[in-house]
């Protein structure tokens, strides 16, 4: 039974917030916005006009004029999203009596500038944001998601993944991964049990999702200590966070590769009867054992390994179905939903491995294993504006999650994972001046854990978090912006056998973007911050087959402290568009597993222990246009783009490199764009990894080259989406340096895939 004990804090402030702080503060006079939607000099008349930061969306009219009234004074992003033409962002300042006017021009082509509503209060630009972020939107994947979230996010800057098969992949943030790197649906915890094994699948469905955003480096101001390595934010309709303007739209989507057999069906419908928006989704995915180049073992030899060119226990069945409900006011809105997902997967490499220790050869009769994973979930989120006063909202996130899964050793069960998750926070942003904008919040979680069975490497536990956060922006000058913030943490854990843990933990930062000139924009950040020990890393005691490890867990542990810098800079010229960020990491008491040369049971014994440690990267990203034509797309154009990334991370005490960090990859294509074609071929090298850890062996270096080509049809009221998409044309053996599993199982072979998406209510 989940124990929910808010500390009296936490309480105080949540009752502040939705009570106290709005009838303390003072009421403001409203402004407004109004613009125009162009495409070149031509109005637009098919867009959607939002405008996130107060959950409104309106509709262009014929001369692509739209207006949002009764607009508190502040700083606001607008978007305008045309099925026709793209989209297009802008930043507008609204004051107190005046009317702001702002024209978006709209753009099929990306430019760099997402909109990110992950990273601070409100909506913001990537190119305002105080850290790098990537952002996927539903084009993006359309094209290029899979089955797993790593793997979906694997080709965006810093983001590798722990690849262990199509099953199970969770993203790597610049070489930091586990339950470092926060996964979150909409700002509230997935509730999976992902953290605990790289076998565990991420229960989320990229396919479904609306948007991802990720955010590389500390993130524990707003998420709590375990995203001091980023985040990764996916965001779907089940609860709608405005008004649609038409009464029905949706989509529904077929699949069909080559590698796997893959066949996969979704859709999504959503529906509008006066202040009530009703949806439904749902998705189902068949593959079967994927096709590689060669040998699934590396360096075998014909005759060695029974099977050639296939991949062993890769196959995938997943099954996903949600329904929400909103309603929606002039003030604010207030949604539930329920969600289930049932996946079944292959583990590969027949039994779990991990490159550290070679593999004993396993025997013809031993079992394959599978994993069989449930999880149902409730979601509510509820936001209450106040106008123009000094607080200017409410916001409460609701989500509770029963998971569990089942390792099978053929037909027998061989370990279960209960995981109950709740997660609640409650925030009020507000601006006191008009250079200030902030929020406050508290958050709370409850996490019971129980392993049972052969591979109960952790007893059950019972962790509880709660929080008190604060963050506060400056407009120092019209081209300077300040932050800073500041969060404390309270964890209880407490599993059989051991005294209840507790843990605080205090994490802070300072951030600054610079709007040099027109054409570049800087960003920097330092931050401070704590992750705290969490139960798999207090309390395991035992075999752990996914890592071959036997894992010792340390109740003694201390809080680990990270200080980070970054620097990024933003340029974004006429045809000229990049984003480039170094950073360093200073971890004080890094939790980490150190081998003690003991074995048990043919498994080498790991003790969670601590040192300091550092991690340095860089990354970089950018197009430019060779070719360019007029918005409308009516000739060629035609855009370069290159990629790069690097991470180095060091035991700082001992002079040793960590494991299963990723190696330095660079990247570049073509895109082109015309009509109603849009069209991409790229290329990516990922270099030989030696800088290795102890017990570590090397990784060679690929070359991983991909092409898309896509055509859009609109007919009346519907658009259609047929896309062709090839990758690893080539068809190399390649490795993921970051997986357990890189000497047993190689990515994907050659792969060519259909994609036919219908969306309705677009127009």
């Amino acid at each position: 039974m989940l124990r929910i004990q808010l500390s009296v804090g936490a309480l105080a402030v949540a009752v502040a917030l939705t009570v106290v702080l709005p009838r303390a503060s003072a009421a403001q006079q409203e402004g407004r916005i109004e613009g125009v939607v162009l495409v070149g000099e031509t109005p637009v008349d098919d867009a959607d006009v939002v405008l996130p930061g107060l959950g409104q969306r309106v509709r262009a009219d014929g001369a692509g004029r739209f207006s949002f009234e009764r607009v508190p004074p502040g700083r606001y992003v607008v978007e305008a999203q045309s099925v026709r033409w793209g989209r297009g962002i802008a930043t507008v300042d609204v004051a107190a009596g005046q009317t702001a006017r702002v024209t978006l021009r709209v753009e099929a082509v990306f430019h760099l500038d997402e909109m990110v509503v992950s990273a601070g209060v409100g909506s913001t630009q990537r190119s305002e944001a105080y850290q790098p972020a990537s952002v996927l939107t539903s084009r993006d994947l359309v094209t290029n998601a899979e089955a797993s979230l790593g793997e979906t996010l694997s080709r965006q800057p810093g983001v590798s993944s722990t690849y262990f098969g199509p099953g199970a992949s969770r993203p790597v943030i610049r070489g930091i991964g586990g339950d470092r790197v926060r996964i979150l649906e909409a700002g509230i915890g997935t509730g999976d049990a992902s953290s605990t094994s790289p076998d565990h699948a991420v229960a989320v469905e990229a396919r479904a999702s609306e948007r991802i955003e990720v955010i590389r480096g500390p993130a524990t101001l707003l998420y709590g200590s375990s995203a001091v390595g980023g985040i990764v934010n996916v965001f779907d309709e089940r609860i709608a966070r405005d008004l649609p303007t038409r009464p029905l739209t949706g989509y529904f989507e077929g699949l069909a590769g080559t590698v796997s057999d893959e066949r996969t069906g979704s859709g999504a419908v959503n529906f509008t009867t006066g202040r009530f928006v009703m949806s439904a989704s749902g998705l189902w995915r068949d593959a079967s054992d994927y096709a590689i180049p060669g040998f699934a073992e590396l360096d075998a030899e014909p005759g060695e390994d029974p099977v050639e060119g296939i991949l062993e226990n890769s196959w995938v069945e997943s099954r996903r179905g949600s329904a929400g409900l909103t309603w929606v006011g002039a003030r604010g809105y207030a949604g539930v939903a329920l969600s289930t997902q049932r996946s079944d997967y292959g583990v590969p490499g027949h039994a779990h491995h991990e490159e550290t220790v070679p593999a004993p050869p396993v025997p013809e009769e031993e079992e394959l294993v599978s994993i069989d994973l449930e999880q149902d979930r409730f979601d509510f989120e509820g936001v209450m504006r106040f106008g123009a006063s000094a607080v200017r909202n409410v916001k409460a996130r609701f989500g509770y999650t029963d998971y569990n899964h089942v390792e099978l050793e053929g037909e027998e069960i061989g370990t279960r994972f209960l995981n109950d998750y709740l997660e609640a926070r409650v925030e009020s942003e507000h601006s006191f001046t008009s250079s200030t904008q902030g929020a406050v919040g508290v958050q709370f979680s409850n996490r019971d854990f129980e392993a049972i069975g052969e591979e109960a490497f952790a007893p059950p536990s019972t962790t509880q978090t709660s929080a008190l956060f604060g963050y506060e922006e400056l407009r120092w000058t019209e081209a300077l912006n300040l932050q800073g913030g500041v969060r404390v943490e309270r964890q209880q854990a407490e599993s059989q056998g051991v005294a209840e843990l507790t843990h605080y933990g205090v994490s802070g930062s300072l951030g600054a973007n610079w709007d040099a000139n027109e054409l570049m924009s800087f960003a920097f950040s330092a931050s401070r911050s704590m992750k705290l020990p969490n139960a798999e890393e207090l309390f395991s005691r035992g075999p752990h087959a996914a890592t071959r490890a036997w894992e010792i867990g340390d109740p003694a542990l201390d809080s680990e402290v990270a200080l980070g810098f970054d620097l990024t800079t933003h340029v974004h010229a006429e045809r000229f568009r990049a984003s480039a960020s170094i950073f360093t990491t200073g971890f004080a008491g890094y939790i980490y597993q150190a081998a003690t040369g003991v074995q048990r049971d043919d498994l080498t014994e790991y003790r969670y222990v601590q040192g300091d440690a550092r991690f340095t990267g860089a990354e970089f990203e950018a197009a430019f246009d060779v070719v360019e034509n007029d918005p409308s797309m009516s000739a060629p154009h035609l855009t370069l783009e290159a990629l790069a990334d690097f991470v180095n991370a060091k035991l700082t005490d001992t002079d040793e490199y960590l494991p299963r960090i990723p190696p330095m990859r660079l990247g570049g294509g073509v895109r082109y764009r015309q009509g109603a074609i849009t069209a991409h071929a790229g290329a990516r090298w990922s270099a030989r990894q030696d800088r290795l850890g102890p017990f570590e062996t090397g990784t060679a270096a690929y070359t991983m080259v991909d092409a898309a080509i896509s055509y859009r049809l609109v007919t009346g009221g519907l658009f259609h989406d047929i896309t062709l998409t090839g990758a690893n044309l080539t068809d190399v053996d390649a490795r993921v340096h970051t997986s357990f599993l890189k000497d047993m199982a190689p990515l994907p072979g050659r792969e060519i895939r259909l994609i036919y998406r219908i969306n309705f209510g677009g127009l």
